[in-house]
């Protein structure tokens, strides 16, 4: 039976809302156990596939609505914000020109997407039931890193070096899992101050602390006092004595968790450096990547694969080896979102950033002052404000903007925000601009699925070339085939990825073509270096016979990740690769240097 006109509106009107639910939800729960890689591109799918709805909706919606003229603080933001996506098409021209991966900018796509839809009317009349699905997904998530932690319930397959990392929910790490559930927590916490939903509130509030407490990592749960504060002293009259019972409670489970103690004992000896989990190693590394590329930056996506090349950098500049004492504290990221902005876009780009935050949060201080009763269906101001303001915080030792179950809440909570500021957006009435929201959506499709697939198969490769030396050798072959199927298909998919030329590499050398492996690994340095593949080289270079060729390449494994010492072959000399690491570090104190990149592997 044909539908009418009506019901047609009808169906493309729910495009956006229902993508929006799925956009803020699914990513708390979208998992790969094939590899933690794999479970981040899984989230992005999940999280593509809801943008693409609200951008089809936003596409394909009714009769355009007059907009009314945005207020000067609205100009004032949108202008902010139109020079950050500038300087950000300017840094993704120039990061493709470098040789960047072009997928690196795939995740903007999904977080445009909300900001817009909630700085609409639809959005912000859809805003309570959104929200209140990101509290329920913090909760359940919360819940489940607590009990994963303390019974054991659920734990993935994570190495553990410590209690909390098996605090990983369906996220994937304690620090991802803690800093996602800040928004939740605070937005469970507005509720809870404001009276509504008593029971329902506190409950979720208590999960998304029990999670926080399991993941016991700092830097969330500093964000997250700080918007429990904010929200206190705009009421502090009501608010105070509840707060301090909380506050108790809070600290009392805390103190349960070991979190108390910990934070005691590294402070009480001095220890600052394992307790931030030496931070300071990304930052002097963005630091030296933005001294490198001021301006555009070194491209989206771009600082990994800089990393390396901007630490040591810095410890030429700084005269101390930058090496992380434990290996669960080795990363490549700044955990500052504002220095990853500026090392990825350049300083322009992220000091434009900052000032649109700061004028989007301007108006949410006046109005959370004087607003009690929210109007209608729309989040109250002091809710926007509190949870917005606790993820700058978060930003400045973490990085929530690039953890998806954070990003996208965050983004839907500032285009709410945009909206309350008086820039409200309206349905697009131009078919020029219906066509390219159209065209995002297809895009975006694209994009996604290519990253899901490609780091799909590169988790196939990666398993199986890491079953290779436990296989009997009637079962090498068949495995190594897959392994080699895998790699060549994630690099197909994924031509500009360092990790999937890097696994090719690997599957070669396993196969004896050893020229082959060397164009492949070589290829995987360029995109981007790391420990691993240096190490890869040294040993292909040694089963050549070229055992000079080889030593540059195991002494600058070794000084980048020491843990790779284990892995020196014997006929290199670990023992020897070490001292010279430990006696390189020795000279930087005095002007020494680093260990210089060897030159390239030929093929012969």
């Amino acid at each position: 039976m044909p539908t009418s006109p009506r019901e047609e509106a009808g169906a493309r009107g729910l495009l956006a809302p229902l993508g929006t639910l799925v956009a803020l939800a699914l990513p708390f729960f979208a998992v790969s156990l094939a590899s933690a890689a794999a479970t981040c591109e899984a989230k992005l799918a999940a999280q593509s596939a809801g943008a693409v709805l609200v951008l089809l909706g936003l596409a394909t919606s009714g009769a355009p609505i007059r907009r009314p003229p945005f207020s000067p603080a609205a100009r004032r933001t949108a202008a902010a914000l139109g020079a950050v996506l500038a300087l950000f098409v300017l840094s993704f021209a120039r990061g493709l020109a470098a040789g960047r991966d072009p997928l690196d900018a795939v995740a903007l796509l999904p977080a445009l997407a909300l900001f817009a839809w909630g700085a609409t009317a639809g959005g912000e009349a859809q805003s309570r039931r959104a929200l209140s699905l990101v509290v329920l997904a913090g909760a359940a998530t919360g819940l489940l890193a607590a009990l994963q932690r303390f019974t054991g319930f659920l734990r993935l397959p994570v190495e553990a070096p410590e209690p909390r990392f098996f605090a990983t929910a369906l996220i994937g790490n304690p620090g991802d899992v803690a800093a996602a559930l800040v928004v939740p927590a605070l937005l469970a916490a507005a509720s809870l101050a404001r009276g509504g939903r008593r029971l329902g509130a506190a409950l979720a509030l208590a999960a998304c602390l029990a999670g926080l407490a399991a993941a016991s990592t700092l830097a969330p749960l500093v964000a997250f006092a700080c918007g429990a504060a904010l929200l206190v002293s705009l009421d502090l009259r009501r608010r105070l004595l509840p707060a301090v019972v909380a506050a108790v409670l809070t600290l009392a489970l805390l103190t349960a968790a070991g979190v108390v103690k910990r934070a005691a004992d590294k402070l009480a000896s001095g220890d600052l450096s394992t307790l931030t989990t030496q931070r300071d190693i990304g930052v002097l590394a963005a630091l030296e990547t933005i001294r490198a590329h001021p301006l555009l930056g070194i491209g989206p996506g771009g600082f990994a694969s800089d990393f390396v090349r901007a630490r040591l950098a810095a410890e030429a500049r700084t005269g101390r080896h930058l090496v992380h004492h434990s290996a669960s504290a080795h990363f490549d990221n700044a955990h500052c979102d504002a220095l990853t902005v500026a090392a990825e876009t350049g300083i322009p780009a992220a000091a434009a950033l900052a000032a649109a935050f700061a004028l989007l949060l301007a108006p949410l201080v006046r109005a959370a002052r004087t607003e009690r009763d929210a109007a209608g269906e729309r989040v109250p101001a002091e809710t926007l404000l509190a949870a917005l303001a606790s993820v700058a915080v978060l930003s400045l030792a973490n990085f929530p903007l690039q953890i998806l179950p954070v990003a996208g809440p965050v983004a839907f909570l500032a285009g709410l925000a945009f909206a309350r500021s008086g820039g409200r957006l309206a349905a697009p009435s131009r078919p020029a601009t219906r066509a390219g929201l159209a065209a995002a959506a297809l895009l975006l499709a694209a994009g996604a699925s290519l990253r899901l697939a490609g780091g799909l198969a590169l988790a196939h490769a990666e398993t199986a070339l890491r079953d290779l030396p436990r296989v009997s050798p009637s079962e090498r072959a068949p495995l190594l085939d897959s392994a080699l199927a895998g790699s060549r298909r994630a690099v197909a998919l994924l031509p500009r990825r360092a990790t999937a030329w890097l696994a090719l590499g690997s599957g070669r050398a396993a196969l004896g073509d050893l020229d082959g492996a060397v164009e492949a690994m070589e290829l995987s340095r360029a995109l981007g270096e790391r420990a691993e593949t240096l190490l890869n080289l040294g040993r292909l270079a040694l089963a050549r016979g070229d055992a000079a060729s080889a030593r540059p390449f195991f002494v600058r494994a070794v000084w980048v990740l020491p843990a790779l010492a284990a892995a020196v072959p014997p006929a290199a000399g670990p023992e020897e690769v070490v001292e010279e690491t430990k006696r390189l570090a020795a000279s930087l104190a005095s002007g020494g240097s680093p260990p210089p990149p060897p030159p390239p592997l030929r093929s012969r």
